[in-house]
Parts: structure tokens; C-alpha cells; sequence
């Protein structure tokens, strides 16, 4: 369950995600949802001690916390629909 302490965060992890160019906030939501452990870990980092990074040649953007990485990689597309995207989220456990 998603706290209003929680969503300001993850709000704000999406505004750097922004500042890459990558529009995640759902993607980000979504994760959180099936993922309670990284919510928790979220909710328990001050967002001054999260890592952000970006990495054009993949197509990705992520965070790091103390012991865990959280990468989004992104496909875009076209189809008959229009402009589609996937984000794919890969946790890393250190």
C-alpha cells in the first residue's frame, strides 16, 4: 500500500527521471505495486542519498540505492495504433 510520504518520493524520482527524457511515472508506480520490498526501501532513503543514472546506449534510466538497482529499460515503437513504448524494470541486489 502506497503512502502519501511514498507517493511525494516517487513522485520526485519521476521528475529525475524527466530530466533524462524518460516519462516513467507509471512504470514507476506499477513496480512499486508488485514490489513492496523496493517501496519500503524508498520510503526508508532520503532522496538526496539516491543514485541516479542514465544510459543512452541501452535505452535506460535507474536509481541505486544502498544494496539495490533499479534500471528501466525502454523500447519505443510504431504501430498502426501510434507511438507505443515498453519499460522493462530490472532489479539488481548487491
Amino acid at each position: 500500500m502506497m503512502t502519501e510520504e511514498l507517493i511525494k518520493k516517487l513522485d520526485n524520482i519521476s521528475k529525475k527521471f524527466e530530466e533524462y527524457d524518460f516519462m516513467l511515472k507509471e512504470d514507476l508506480y506499477e513496480l512499486i505495486e508488485e514490489n513492496n520490498e523496493i517501496g519500503s526501501r524508498i520510503l526508508n532513503t532520503k532522496l538526496k542519498k539516491i543514485h541516479f543514472f542514465s544510459d543512452l546506449e541501452s535505452n535506460s534510466v535507474g536509481f541505486t540505492l544502498d544494496d539495490v538497482q533499479v534500471e528501466f529499460f525502454v523500447e519505443y515503437g510504431e504501430d498502426e495504433e501510434g507511438k507505443w513504448y515498453e519499460a522493462t524494470a530490472e532489479i539488481r541486489w548487491f
